[in-house]
C-alpha cells in the first residue's frame, strides 16, 4: 500500500482505539491538557502507519530517517523484520520499558500507544496486499489474505473509502467527547 492508505489507516486505527486511551489515561486532565495529548497520539499514530517501510528504499519513511534505513535496509528485505510479530513485541516492550522508566509519564504513554496502534495498522493493510508480508519471521513465508496490488485502482478505491470512514469517526469521536 502506499503512503496515503498507510496514514488514513493508521487515523481509523487511532480513532478506534481512542475510547480505550480517554478512559484508561486522559480522564482526569483538563480539556486543554487533554487537546494536546490527543495531538500527540495522532501524530504518532501517523509516524507509526509509515514506520514498518523503513526498510524499503525511497519510502517517505526511509527518507526522513536516513540513518535509521541504514541500519535496517542493509540488514532486511522489504517486509520481513519490520514487518513482523518480532518487531512489534520488541517495540511494545522498548515502550513499556520507557514509560516504567519515565513514571507512567502520559506524554509518553500517548506516544506509545499512537506510534503501536499505528505500527499495527500498517501492517494489518500490508497482510491485504498480493504481495503480504512476513509476520512470522524469520520463517520466509509471506502471508496475505486478498490480491489487492499496490497502487492499483482497488488501492486507491480503498483509500477513498479510508478516507470517508476517518472523516465520519472523527465526527463521531467529537460527538461522543462533546
Amino acid at each position: 500500500m502506499v503512503k496515503e492508505t498507510h496514514t488514513k489507516g493508521g487515523y481509523i486505527f487511532a480513532l478506534l482505539a481512542l475510547p480505550y486511551l480517554y478512559k484508561t489515561f486522559l480522564n482526569n486532565y483538563s480539556v486543554f491538557y487533554k487537546a494536546i495529548l490527543l495531538l500527540i497520539y495522532t501524530y504518532f499514530a501517523y509516524i507509526g502507519s509509515l514506520y514498518p517501510d523503513i526498510d524499503m528504499r525511497g519510502s517517505y519513511i526511509s527518507k526522513r530517517y536516513p540513518i535509521i534505513y541504514k541500519y535496517f535496509g542493509s540488514r532486511f528485505r522489504h517486509r520481513s523484520f519490520t514487518h513482523s510479530l518480532i518487531f512489534i513485541s520488541l517495540l511494545a516492550y522498548g515502550f513499556n520499558f520507557l514509560i516504567k522508566s519515565t513514571d507512567s509519564n502520559i506524554v509518553f504513554i500517548c506516544v506509545s500507544c499512537g506510534f503501536l496502534v499505528g505500527y499495527v495498522s500498517h501492517l494489518v493493510l500490508d497482510l491485504l496486499t498480493k504481495e503480504g508480508i512476513e509476520i512470522f519471521y524469520p520463517i520466509t513465508i509471506n502471508f496475505s489474505f486478498l490480491p489487492i496490488k499496490t497502487n492499483s485502482k482497488t488501492e486507491k478505491l480503498i483509500c477513498k473509502a479510508l478516507n470517508f470512514i476517518v472523516i465520519f469517526l472523527l465526527g463521531y469521536r467529537f460527538y461522543i467527547l462533546l
